[in-house]
């Protein structure tokens, strides 16, 4: 193999005499004089300057040694920026886009750094090369390109070409050197002090099998800070058997091409035994098993408690990640493409105020025998001035506040302040109750049986977060229009910076209720809630969709439905994305009558009176 790896690094030229000095007392000297309470300044300066000698023809030693003098301020401000992308409606104002995009071209530069080093010290040194410091260049590289690709994730935009091309060439180079078990002291690590290469290259393989543009925010996060110790119960093996079986936990990787892992069985069709790596999460899949028989269950319900709370993960993601990890999922229903303006409302609030609303104008929807008599001021809580429990999910206008430091970095020279405040979309939570719908911005580009995706057209605010209730609003004949309810189950911004949702329909219709604890207190307020009726061809049951908290199975409720207050228990947990739950539920009169004929079971050989009429 040639000592060049072919790695995508810039042409570099001679230091000039007014190029930056990356001698350590001179680097160190520039890192204390840097403003660190403007985070702005500082980012753009640590930008500018890894940009600049990047471009630079410098020893690779001396390199090597002044990128891993910048590691830790690099840490604090990619830290720093992180939280004026995370926790928002989507698609981002583009402020923010542009604070993401900056986080991720941080990292990028510190791999481009490490990657032009690794190249200098293959050249230098034919007889002799350093182990240690090769496996050091190769392990930098890996995790700060990671990083990039995680912060893509966040913000659910297409990563850029070429970097998991260039993650299989800095693997398959460790492998073919032996490199990739030597451990490398890293402070970044929350479990250890030290990791391996192919702990990395795992790391990041893993956490794309995970399906990332499908996941909530903050959780990509909490799973790449969990692969740290995951990795230990994972391997890469060399593909020995090429009759190998597809099956269950084992995953494949070509080193030779520009795409990430995927499932075995795309990769048997013609497989390069020297190239194709097998990544086995057999041992993996029964950790997870284990962690979710002997671990607390951790509920995060909100945004912010999913990425600052606790480490380790909740059972719910647990969950998905046996399946994402343990099996091969396939699509069960073909695509049908489609161009189709659709209006769309997202979250419960909404959704349930657009019911109550059409229900005093369409007396046409005979779903559930005629339209709900249940008007908005029966439900207390949606005029009254204390919060509801659904706005404690979404952070209001008000809380989302981008400091005037780190927009000032981001934004274009020659525009002004006003100017950019202009350019700012409203936040979906500020817009006004009494117009929740999304009209002309939603198109259908595809649908199948379960579902549709959706791309947003317009750069105004669109309250998106992966795990919330959509509404979809279709025309169904030339007159009529009906509402489909469904959750979001992935986004994904694609080169057009257009926002794509994957939508799994939950039902073709709703019920917009009202929903109380049954020993009614004085003063309590009902809840908005949603009655899904039952459907028949999918032996589906009926279900309410609550918020995610405080509602847990076997509490007895009141819902008020037709105008007239029922009695119901909640009996299983359909699902809780940690912005809506879904419970199938029984009507408590229904039960208690099933009770008292079993009591009477006995009775059977004397008493035939209960029988007559079913003969």
């Amino acid at each position: 193999m040639s000592k060049k790896l072919g790695l995508a690094i810039p042409a570099r030229q001679k230091p000039g005499k007014d190029s930056f000095n990356i001698r350590p007392r001179n680097v160190e000297r520039w890192l204390d004089a840097l403003p660190k309470a403007n985070l702005g300044e500082t980012a753009r300066q640590i930008y500018r300057c890894l940009k600049e000698t990047n471009q630079l023809d410098l020893s690779h030693q001396h390199r090597t040694r002044y990128l891993e003098s910048l590691r830790e301020t690099v840490q604090y401000i990619t830290d720093s920026m992180r939280k004026h992308f995370f926790g928002l409606t989507y698609p981002l104002p583009r402020k923010n886009q542009k604070i993401a995009a900056a986080t991720r071209e941080i990292n990028l530069a510190m791999a481009v750094g490490y990657k032009i080093a690794l190249e200098d010290a293959l050249k230098s040194s034919v007889l002799f090369q350093d182990k240690k410091h090769l496996t050091l260049l190769i392990h930098r590289a890996i995790s700060y390109t990671g990083r990039a690709l995680l912060t893509s994730y966040q913000v659910y935009s297409p990563y850029p070409e070429g970097m998991w091309g260039e993650l299989n060439k800095l693997y398959a180079f460790a492998e073919l050197r032996k490199l990739q078990h030597l451990g490398i002291a890293d402070f970044r690590l929350m479990y250890g002090e030290k990791s391996t290469i192919e702990e990395e290259y795992l790391r990041n393989c893993l956490l794309w099998l995970a399906s990332p543009y499908k996941l909530r925010q903050g959780e990509a996060v909490k799973i790449y800070n969990s692969l740290e110790r995951f990795t230990r119960d994972c391997a890469i093996h060399k593909l020995d058997n090429p009759d190998h079986p597809a099956a269950q936990g084992l995953f494949a990787i070509n080193l030779a091409s520009e795409a990430p892992p995927g499932a075995l069985s795309h990769h048997l069709k013609r497989p390069n035994h020297s190239v194709c790596r097998i990544i086995n999460t057999d041992a993996l899949a029964e950790r997870l098993r284990q962690d979710i028989l002997e671990s607390e269950d951790v509920v995060t319900t909100t945004l912010s408690g999913i990425d600052m709370g606790r480490r380790d993960l909740s059972h719910d993601l647990l969950r998905r990640l046996l399946t994402a990890w343990g099996l091969e999922t396939h699509r069960t229903f073909p695509r049908i493409n489609k161009k189709e303006h659709v209006q769309v409302a997202a979250g419960l609030t909404s959704i349930h105020q657009i019911l109550v609303d059409a229900h005093q104008s369409n007396k046409t929807d005979a779903e559930f025998g005629h339209t709900a008599e249940f008007e908005s001021s029966v439900v207390e809580n949606l005029t009254d001035e204390k919060p509801d429990i659904w706005n404690m999910v979404y952070p209001s206008g008000s809380d989302v506040q981008l400091t005037q430091i780190v927009t000032s970095e981001l934004k274009k020279e020659e525009s002004s302040p006003s100017e950019l405040e202009k350019e700012l979309p409203v936040l979906a939570d500020s817009v006004n109750d009494d117009d929740p719908i999304e009209e002309n911005s939603w198109v259908i580009i595809n649908e199948s049986a379960r579902g549709y995706c959706l791309k947003y057209t317009e750069e105004g605010a669109a309250k998106a977060q992966v795990g919330e209730l959509i509404g979809i609003r279709r025309r169904i004949s030339n007159r009529s229009w009906k509402w489909n309810i469904g959750v979001i189950r992935w986004m994904k911004f694609n080169p057009e910076r257009e926002l794509e949702l994957g939508i799994e329909m939950l039902n073709a219709n709703a019920a917009a209720i009202g929903m109380r604890v049954a020993a009614k207190t004085r003063n309590q307020s009902y809840h908005r809630t949603l009655l899904l009726p039952d459907v028949k061809a999918n032996n589906q049951p009926a279900s309410l969709v609550t918020g995610p908290v405080p509602w847990r199975v076997g509490n007895k409720l009141t819902l008020n439905i037709l105008g007239k207050n029922v009695q119901v228990e909640l009996t299983r947990m359909l699902q809780n994305t940690g912005l809506f739950a879904q419970f199938q539920f029984e009507f408590l009169q229904e039960k208690k009558q099933v009770q008292e004929v079993k009591k009477e079971d006995w009775l059977e050989d004397q008493d035939f009176g209960q029988i007559w009429s079913t003969i």
